[in-house]
């Protein structure tokens, strides 16, 4: 005769008590816990108006371990951009951003529009929807990138924008975006606030594990 062995009455007690109290949280209605929430309330950091959401953004973008670097003129990024390449490798500069290539087209510098996951190192160069000083954070779309990959395969990201572009907070951001593309919004949004981070690895943090390992923006003015 086989004799079955059900484990401890008591824990297995327990354990049916802790399984229906789950039930019972589930399967509650009429309980809103978050009655008391104001959605009409900003909870983002604040910053001083004197300070002005530009600078806000820059101190915040690099404290997110962003790069920033500002131009005079779309010649003077051109003219730099040449040297960054030749400086950190940064070959092939990859883009399937319509305004990229605008602007790099008769520069010399030729841009790969193939995002390939074989690639020991993608970088990658897009422009932006905006620039949100609250967070320090850079918007980006697939429509204006021209593709998801421009921005989820990239190993170093590099963005193009112009100061006209910082607005001062995340309901701006979204106020903004309704406002261009209107009932054909884009498929993808993302926010993106410095390299990717990562706690999962024996609790350690670590930098670019499963994301950008480096974003550094160019700011540019434009006429």
């Amino acid at each position: 005769m086989k004799i079955f062995s059900f484990g401890n009455l008591s824990e297995r007690t327990n354990k049916e008590q802790i399984l229906a109290k789950v039930r019972e949280a589930v399967m509650a209605k009429d309980e809103n816990f978050f009655k008391d929430v104001n959605m009409q309330v900003d909870t983002w950091t604040p910053f001083k108006e004197e300070d002005g959401a530009d600078f806000t953004f820059v101190e915040r973008f690099k404290d997110n371990g962003g790069i920033f670097v500002y131009f005079e003129s779309k010649e003077d990024f051109l003219e730099a951009m040449k040297q960054f390449i030749v400086e950190n490798q940064w070959k092939p500069l990859c883009s399937t951003s319509k305004k990229m290539d605008n602007i790099f087209k008769d520069s010399g510098i030729e841009l790969c529009h193939d995002y390939t996951t074989k690639r020991k190192k993608t970088v990658s160069i897009t422009d932006c929807e905006c620039l949100i000083a609250q967070t320090g954070s850079v918007a980006v779309t697939d429509r204006c990138a021209g593709s998801r990959k421009a921005y989820s395969n990239a190993d170093t990201l590099l963005v193009y924008a112009s100061p006209s572009q910082i607005v001062a907070s995340m309901k701006d951001a979204i106020h903004l975006l309704k406002k261009k593309y209107g009932s054909s919004k884009p498929t993808e949004t993302v926010i993106i606030s410095g390299p990717s981070k990562s706690t999962e690895i024996d609790n350690q943090l670590v930098i670019g594990a499963q994301g950008i390992k480096q974003i550094a923006l160019f700011l540019v003015e434009e006429e």
